[in-house]
């Protein structure tokens, strides 16, 4: 499954992996310890997840990525990480923003829910009104590749 792949490529870039999901959490349970359904009803998308997911990491800083993005760098964290500065999320790029491979402070739930109950549901708009940095992976021309089935590659 592509969950795999992705799974392989961060488990040694992070301390701790969390999978937001709202259907099959037993499948997912199979690549981790914590799978979270969203705690908004009816469903948000991928800022609901992550607001969820959110209250249950214990570390400062999460990394979000889609589980469906199976040749992420083996350095996105730490290159990532190198960026931050004073920002409170750091977007890594490919000619344009990815919205589904960042790092965020895990004091910004708030500001999540307060947008989903605003129903303003656009990650990247969420993003984009909060400070933020980007890193270039312009080196690396296929590390976001969006793939539905491993298949998709070939």
């Amino acid at each position: 499954p592509l969950i795999q792949h992705v799974i392989d490529k961060i488990r040694d870039q992070t301390d701790e992996i969390i999978i937001s999901a709202n259907r099959n959490l037993d499948i997912y349970g199979q690549y981790t310890d914590k799978v979270i359904n969203d705690s908004f009803d009816n469903y948000k998308g991928p800022l609901a997840g992550i607001a969820s997911c959110m209250s249950h990491c214990q570390y400062e800083w999460s990394l979000v990525v889609a589980c469906d993005m199976p040749s992420l760098p083996n350095d996105l964290v730490a290159r990532l990480s190198e960026k931050t500065q004073n920002k409170s999320i750091c977007i890594a790029t490919l000619n344009r923003r990815h919205q589904l491979a960042f790092l965020v402070k895990n004091n910004l739930s708030d500001s999540i829910k307060a947008q989903i109950n605003n129903n303003q549901l656009k990650l990247i708009q969420w993003i984009e009104s909060m400070p933020h940095a980007t890193v270039s992976f312009d080196d690396n021309p296929d590390a976001f590749l969006n793939l539905n089935t491993i298949t998709d590659k070939n």
